[in-house]
């Protein structure tokens, strides 16, 4: 039997769960002609509100018009994929959306603050389209929106919210008893928890589950798992560490252990990084890389929380564990 759980798709109708208030925010903006923009980490369900907002305007005088900078390698093909910003325009009876992904790549141009630019002088235009602009690169994303000002008051930020946990535990118990199968609260709850909320990997876990289990999930099957998510991820996790350098080990070190104020001299002496200047380095390598964000008081989070698991039974095998 298929399993109810996809993660390989964009998820719709009954599979978008929570964020009504994100897809409204998003719908309203498209509605009253505001640039939107969009960036949080991979797979954690951009596409799917927006999708969802925009099937709103389905039965409206809209036009959309998508375009993609994940593969952009020249400048011929940074030009292509923005030429529909250009060339796309609303009129009095129409309304034109033009939906930018991946819009973190543009930094990959030495001369990409002159597309952005470019794009800004589109953007003022009385007939301009509406821009939606998305990215997974958060810190690449925080660079051109927040440090350059790139863009600037020409859009609105929509945050996405968390993924809501009693809504996610409630669609995999009555999913499973769909079927005659049966998960419990609790065990639903370490789903949500183990993934700390990202929908993606959630998904990956309940889909694992429904596949191993005939009856009654048993924890032994649950961990199981959760096991061949780390093992699926192993080596993109491994890719990871093995591109960091020294230094950077050591502060990967530092972070998992949760550590605040990353520059403070205890910091540095006690995870061997030489110096407050040696470690703003290591962080803006770390953040470029996609590795870390910096949050209030200099203080440095993973990103992926599955990535922090993999750190934490395979890597540093530390002696916590998620008990059911």
């Amino acid at each position: 039997m298929e399993s109810p759980f996809t993660h390989n798709c964009i998820a719709t109708g009954n599979s978008f769960l929570s964020r009504k208030k994100d897809v409204s925010q998003i719908a309203a903006r498209i509605g009253n002609g505001t640039h939107t923009v969009i960036y949080e980490p991979p797979k954690t369900g951009k596409q799917s509100a927006v999708r969802m907002a925009l099937e709103q305007f389905r039965e409206t005088e809209t036009r959309l018009v998508e375009t993609d900078l994940l593969s952009v390698i020249d400048g011929k093909d940074l030009h292509d994929a923005l030429a529909p910003v250009a060339e796309a325009r609303s009129t009095d009876s129409s309304r034109t959306i033009v939906y930018i992904r991946n819009f973190q790549n543009i930094l990959r141009f030495a001369d990409w603050d002159r597309h952005v630019s470019a794009l800004g002088r589109e953007m003022q235009r009385e007939d301009a389209p509406v821009l939606i602009i998305t990215g997974s690169g958060v810190n690449a994303m925080e660079y051109i929106f927040q440090e350059r000002k790139s863009l600037y008051r020409q859009y609105e930020r929509v945050r996405l919210s968390p993924i809501d946990e009693k809504s996610v535990t409630e669609h995999i118990i009555k999913t499973f008893l769909r079927v005659g199968r049966v998960v419990d609260q609790r065990q639903a709850e370490y789903i949500y928890s183990i993934a700390d909320g990202h929908p993606w990997y959630i998904w990956q876990i309940a889909n694992s589950c429904f596949n191993l289990t005939k009856g009654y999930l048993s924890n032994s099957l649950l961990e199981e798992a959760v096991e061949s998510l780390l093992y699926t991820h192993s080596v993109r996790f491994q890719s990871i560490v093995d591109s960091l350098s020294h230094y950077q080990l050591h502060f990967l070190r530092a972070v998992f252990d949760g550590i605040s104020q990353a520059s403070s001299t205890e910091v540095v002496s006690r995870y061997g990084l030489n110096s407050s200047a040696n470690v703003h380095r290591i962080k803006e390598a770390m953040m470029r890389k996609e590795v870390i964000v910096i949050k209030d008081q200099d203080t440095p989070e993973l990103i992926d929380p599955i990535f922090r698991l993999w750190l934490e039974r395979y890597y540093f095998k530390t002696e916590k564990k998620f008990r059911l």
